[in-house]
C-alpha cells in the first residue's frame, strides 16, 4: 500500500496534470478564436506589407507619369480643363515621340462641342497610341453598377481602358483587376493593355516593392508649353492622371503611403512588365494546428526559457523562408496562422510557469525594484537638491546636489539635521512641529531664503514636505506609523540677480542711469494716492539735434549723461530728474510751493546753460523748463504731464523767457488748436475751400498776363479763417499734402476756361516738395483739367531751399520736364541767398509787398527793389510786384523796369465767374503801364 507522502505527491502531480491541461484548452480556445475573428488576414496584410520593404526594385522607365499637379491648376486655371488643352498635350506628346498615351481622366461627359471635336481629332491624327478611361461604379440611389465610358466621339478615334481600384478591408490598394465587364463585354485594365497582358484573368498582385519614387514624372504644363527634353518622352508610354489634392485622386497603398490613381496604374503596370504579379500561397488549414500541437509537446518536456527561445526561432525561419519566396519567386505567404500558433504555445508555456498569485507577486517585486531605481536615479541624478530627514532629526537621505549647494564637505555625509545650516533647520523644526498626518497631505508651497556662506551670498527657493511610511518591523498598528520630512533646494541666485537687472532696466535709463518714464508713472500714481502735493517740471536741450548731426551721436549721448549729471546734483532731496526720451527730461518736486519750484527751475537753465567740454569739444546748449504745479484739485499724473509739456511748449516758442509756468490760456489755446486741426481734416474731407483769383497785369503793356489763386475758408462757426492761422497747422499735421492736391487740381481746372494767354500761379508748401509728391499731385491736376503746362506757375518760398536735399533737384527736373514754370515767392524777406536763383531753374521772382508799400516814400524800399530788377535783368527772370494800391507805386515800378504787378489797384481776389468775365475783356487798346490814370481805370469794383 504506497505511503501518505507518495499519495500526496501522485494528488500534487494530477492537480498539476489537471491545471496544465486546462489552460492548453483554453488557450487552444483562444487559439480558434482567433481564426474565427478573421486575426489572421489582417496579420497577414501586415506581414506581406512588411515585406515590400525588402530590397527594392527600380523602375523599369517604360511609363512616364504626366501629372495634373498643383503647378498646373495654378498656370491654367480651376480643373476641369477645356478638352483643346488634352489635345494640345497629345500633339506635344507625338511630337517628342511618345509612343502610347493613357488617361487616367473621366471623359464621359460631354464638354463645349468645339472643345470635344478639336481633341476627338487629335485622338484620330496620326501620332501616339492612345487609351482612355472607363469605370464602373455602384449607384446608391438603385442599387445597380453604371459604367462610364468615354463618349463616342473619343470613344471613335480611342482604345477604352478600365481603370477601376479596389480597396481592401483595411482601406489599402492592393491588388487590380485584369479587366471590368460592360454590358457583357470584357474591358481589359490600363495596366494590362501597357504591359501588353490584355488576355489574361484574374486580379493583379501588385508588387509594391517596386519603388514609387523611381517612375519618371513630369508635370502636364511643362509637356503641354514644351519644357521637356524630347529624350525623356521619346517612345515611352505617358499616363496622365490627377496628383493636385484637391481633384481627390489619392489613395493609401503599402509602402508609399497615400499615392495618386495613375501612380497605382503605373506600380500594377510596372508589376506585370517585370513579371512580378504576386500569387497567394496559403498553408493548410491542418498545418498551424499541428504545429500548436508540436510545440505544446516541446514545451512539455523542456522549459520554459528554451520553449520561448524554440518559438522565437522558428516564427524567425518562418518568415525568412516567405521573404526569400516573395523575392526570388513573387510569391507572398500567407504566415499568419503559424505565427498565432506559436505565440499560443509561448502564451501556455507562460501561463504553466506562472499561476495568478506567483504572476502578481512577480509583477510587483518588479515594479517595487524599478521604483527604487528610478527614486535614485531622480534623487542621485536631478537638478534639484534633496534632503529627507526622520523624526529623530536624522539625515536618511542627502544628493551631492545638496552637499554641494549647502558647501558641505564632500566625501562625507552629514548624520543629522544640526550639521545643515542654521537657516535650513528652523525650517526643517517648524515643518516638523506642524506635520499632522490627519490634515491630510498639503500641496507644498515655495518659499525663498538667502544663505550667507563663505563666499557669495546665495538665494535659494525650497519646500518642505513631511510625510509617513508604514513601520514594518511592528505590525501594521496606526501608532507605528514613520514621519519623515522632505527638503527640496533650488539655487535661484542667477535668476533672481537676473530679475533685479531686469526690474531696474524696466524702470531706468540705460544710458543715464536715470529713471525712466515708467518709474515715473508708477512714482506719480503713488503719490497721487498718498495725496502728496507735487509738481512737475519738463524741460530739453536747446540746439541738441545739431550736434548729433555734427558730432556725432557718441558726443550727443556724453552730453546727455552729463546733463543728467547737473541736473540730479542741483535737486533737493524731495525731487528726482527723470529721463523720458532722446533730450526730454522730467523732474518730479514733492513740494507744489510755486517760489521755490520756480527757482529750482532756474537753477535748471543755469547749471544746463553752461559750457559742456566733451570729447574734445566745447558745446554751449541752453534749455527750457516748463512748470506744471498741482492745483486745484488736479492730481492726475497724466494732466500733470500734459500740462508741463504745454508749458515747455510755450517756453520754447514764446519771448517769455526759459522758465514758464502752466495757465489754462495754455490749455485754451491748446484746446483751439485741436479744434483746428479737427475742422481743418473735416474741411478738406468735406471740400469746403474756395478758390478766389487776383489778377495779374503785364505794367508796360497793361494786358493781363494771369491771375494768382488764393485760397479761403469759410467756417461755419468761426466765419473767414486766414490762411495764415490754417495752413501752418495743415503743414504740422500732414493735411497740407491734400489740401495743395486740392488747389492745383481746382486752379488748373478753372484756368482752363480763361485765355490762353492768361496764366495760373499756385503757391506750394514747401513741405510738398521736401516730403509729399508734388510731381503726381501736379500731372494729375494737368490731366484732369486738359490746361496747358507752360500756363501754370508753381510760386514757392525761399524756405523750401534751406536744407535742401538731394531730392530737390530730382523734382524740379520732373517738373521742368512737365512744361511748368517756377517763381521765387516773397523775395527778399527770407534768407535771400542769391545760390537759389543760379541753381534752380526761377523763372520769376515776386517782390514782396513789403517794399512796395513804402515807395516812393522810403530809399531803402527803392534801393531794394532797384537792386532785385536790376539782378532779375541780368539773369533774365521775370519780376513782379505784389500789393500795388497806388498809381504812383505802379508808375514807379513800371520806370523801374518791373515787369508784372498785382494789387487792389487793379482787381481785389476775384471769384472765378467775375476771372473769367474779367480776363475775356482783355485790356483797352491804347493803355500802357506808364501812365498812372490808365492803370486806375483797369481797377475792379
Amino acid at each position: 500500500m504506497p505511503s501518505p507522502t507518495i499519495r500526496r505527491r501522485v494528488a500534487r502531480l494530477t492537480v498539476a496534470d489537471i491545471r496544465s491541461l486546462a489552460t492548453l484548452l483554453v488557450v487552444a480556445a483562444c487559439l480558434a478564436g482567433a481564426f474565427l475573428s478573421g486575426a489572421p488576414a489582417a496579420l497577414d496584410r501586415t506581414l506581406s506589407d512588411a515585406r515590400f520593404l525588402l530590397g527594392p526594385r527600380p523602375a523599369s522607365g517604360g511609363i512616364v507619369l504626366v501629372d495634373i499637379d498643383a503647378r498646373s491648376l495654378a498656370e491654367i486655371g480651376v480643373w476641369p480643363w477645356p478638352r483643346r488643352l488634352h489635345a494640345d498635350l497629345l500633339s506635344a506628346a507625338a511630337t517628342a515621340g511618345a509612343a502610347r498615351v493613357a488617361f487616367d481622366v473621366d471623359f464621359s461627359s460631354r464638354t463645349r462641342p468645339e472643345d470635344d471635336a478639336a481633341f476627338a481629332a487629335a485622338l484620330g491624327s496620326a501620332g501616339p497610341e492612345t487609351f482612355l478611361a472607363a469605370f464602373v461604379q455602384h449607384d446608391p440611389a438603385s442599387g445597380a453598377v453604371l459604367a462610364s465610358m468615354p463618349i463616342p466621339p473619343l470613344l471613335a478615334a480611342s482604345w477604352p481602358v478600365s481603370i477601376n481600384v479596389p480597396v481592401a478591408d483595411d482601406g489599402r490598394v492592393r491588388r487590380f483587376p485584369s479587366s471590368i465587364d460592360v454590358d457583357g463585354e470584357a474591358i481589359a485594365s490600363m495596366p494590362a493593355v501597357l504591359a501588353g497582358r490584355e488576355t489574361m484573368d484574374g486580379d493583379v498582385g501588385i508588387d509594391f516593392g517596386i519603388d514609387a519614387a523611381s517612375i519618371p514624372r513630369v508635370s502636364f504644363v511643362d509637356v503641354l508649353h514644351g519644357r521637356i527634353a524630347p529624350e525623356q518622352l521619346r517612345s515611352r508610354t505617358l499616363v496622365v492622371g490627377a496628383t493636385a489634392i484637391e481633384l481627390h485622386d489619392l489613395f493609401p497603398v503599402p509602402r508609399a503611403g497615400i499615392v495618386s490613381g495613375s501612380t497605382v496604374i503605373a506600380l500594377a503596370a510596372e508589376t506585370l512588365m517585370q513579371d512580378r504579379a504576386l500569387a497567394s500561397w496559403r498553408p493548410s488549414s491542418g498545418l498551424p494546428a499541428l504545429l500548436f500541437v508540436l510545440g505544446a509537446w516541446f514545451a512539455l518536456r523542456h522549459g520554459l526559457r528554451r520553449t520561448l527561445l524554440a518559438a522565437a526561432i522558428t516564427a524567425l525561419a518562418i518568415e525568412a523562408v516567405a521573404a526569400w519566396f516573395y523575392v526570388e519567386r513573387a510569391v507572398m505567404a500567407e504566415t499568419a496562422g503559424l505565427q498565432l500558433a506559436l505565440a499560443a504555445v509561448a502564451l501556455w508555456s507562460l501561463v504553466r510557469e506562472f499561476d495568478l498569485r506567483q504572476f502578481r507577486l512577480w509583477v510587483s517585486r518588479v515594479e517595487t525594484r524599478n521604483t527604487a531605481r528610478l527614486l535614485e536615479r531622480v534623487i542621485d541624478d536631478g537638478f534639484d537638491a534633496i534632503v529627507i530627514v526622520d523624526a529623530q532629526g536624522r539625515i536618511m537621505r542627502i544628493n551631492e546636489v545638496a552637499q554641494r549647494l549647502l558647501d558641505l564637505p564632500p566625501g562625507r555625509r552629514p548624520d543629522t539635521v544640526a550639521d545643515l545650516p542654521p537657516a535650513l533647520v528652523a525650517v526643517v523644526e517648524t515643518a516638523m512641529a506642524a506635520a499632522d498626518e490627519a490634515a491630510g497631505p498639503r500641496h507644498p508651497a515655495r518659499r525663498m531664503l538667502e544663505l550667507a556662506g563663505t563666499g557669495e551670498a546665495r538665494v535659494l527657493e525650497y519646500t518642505v514636505s513631511p510625510f509617513w511610511l508604514e513601520d514594518r518591523r511592528r505590525g501594521r498598528r496606526e501608532a507605528n506609523r514613520l514621519r519623515y520630512v522632505s527638503l527640496l533646494l533650488h539655487d535661484v541666485t542667477d535668476r533672481e540677480r537676473a530679475q533685479e537687472r531686469l526690474r531696474f532696466a524696466a524702470f531706468h535709463d540705460s544710458l543715464t542711469g536715470l529713471p525712466n518714464r515708467r518709474a515715473l508713472e508708477a512714482d506719480l500714481e503713488g503719490l497721487a494716492a498718498e495725496r502728496v502735493p507735487v509738481a512737475l517740471l519738463a524741460f530739453d536741450l536747446d540746439r541738441f539735434k545739431g550736434v548729433n548731426d555734427a558730432l556725432g551721436h557718441a558726443t550727443g549721448d556724453a552730453v546727455l549723461v552729463e546733463t543728467a549729471r547737473r541736473a540730479a546734483a542741483l535737486l533737493p532731496a524731495e525731487a528726482t530728474v527723470f529721463r523720458i526720451g532722446g533730450d526730454e527730461f522730467l523732474v518730479l518736486s514733492r513740494t507744489a510751493d510755486p517760489r521755490l519750484v520756480r527757482a529750482l527751475a532756474e537753477r535748471l537753465v543755469e547749471a544746463i546753460g553752461q559750457d559742456f567740454d566733451v570729447n574734445g569739444h566745447r558745446i554751449s546748449i541752453g534749455t527750457s523748463v516748463g512748470i506744471a504745479v498741482e492745483a486745484e484739485g488736479c492730481r492726475d499724473p497724466s494732466v500733470l504731464r500734459r500740462r508741463a509739456d504745454v508749458a515747455l511748449y510755450q517756453a520754447k516758442r514764446t519771448s517769455a523767457g526759459p522758465v514758464v509756468e502752466f495757465d489754462r490760456s495754455m490749455d485754451e489755446a491748446r484746446l483751439e488748436r485741436l479744434a483746428l486741426e479737427r475742422d481743418l481734416a473735416a474741411a478738406i474731407d468735406a471740400g469746403a475751400f474756395e478758390l478766389a483769383y487776383q489778377p495779374q497785369i503785364d505794367l508796360q503793356s497793361g494786358r493781363w498776363t494771369g491771375a494768382e489763386a488764393l485760397l479761403r475758408w469759410r467756417h461755419p462757426e468761426r466765419g473767414f479763417v486766414s490762411p495764415a492761422e490754417f495752413v501752418p497747422v495743415a503743414e504740422e499735421t500732414g493735411l497740407i499734402h491734400r489740401l495743395g492736391a486740392f488747389v492745383l487740381e481746382v486752379a488748373c481746372r478753372d484756368a482752363a476756361r480763361w485765355p490762353a494767354a492768361i496764366k495760373i500761379a499756385v503757391n506750394v508748401s514747401p513741405l510738398q516738395f521736401l516730403t509729399g509728391d508734388i510731381v503726381g499731385a501736379v500731372r494729375s491736376a494737368l490731366a484732369s483739367s486738359g490746361l496747358d503746362p507752360k500756363r501754370l506757375e508753381l510760386e514757392i518760398t525761399e524756405s523750401a531751399f534751406v536744407g535742401e536735399n538731394h531730392r530737390l533737384a530730382g523734382i524740379f527736373s520732373d517738373l521742368l520736364a512737365l512744361g511748368v514754370t517756377f517763381a521765387l515767392d516773397d523775395f527778399g524777406t527770407g534768407y535771400s541767398s542769391l545760390g537759389y536763383l543760379h541753381r534752380f531753374p526761377i523763372a520769376k521772382i515776386k517782390i514782396d509787398r513789403s517794399f512796395v508799400t513804402d515807395i516812393p516814400g522810403n530809399r531803402h524800399s527803392m534801393a531794394v527793389l532797384r537792386s532785385v530788377v536790376v539782378l532779375a535783368d541780368g539773369l533774365s527772370i521775370r519780376t513782379i510786384a505784389e500789393g500795388i494800391e497806388t498809381g504812383q507805386q505802379a508808375e514807379i515800378l513800371g520806370e523801374l523796369g518791373c515787369g508784372e504787378g498785382q494789387g487792389y489797384l487793379y482787381a481785389k481776389p476775384l471769384d472765378i465767374g467775375q476771372a473769367c468775365a474779367l480776363f475775356a475783356g482783355g485790356a483797352k487798346d491804347g493803355e500802357r503801364g506808364g501812365r498812372t490814370e490808365r492803370r486806375a481805370r483797369l481797377a475792379v469794383v
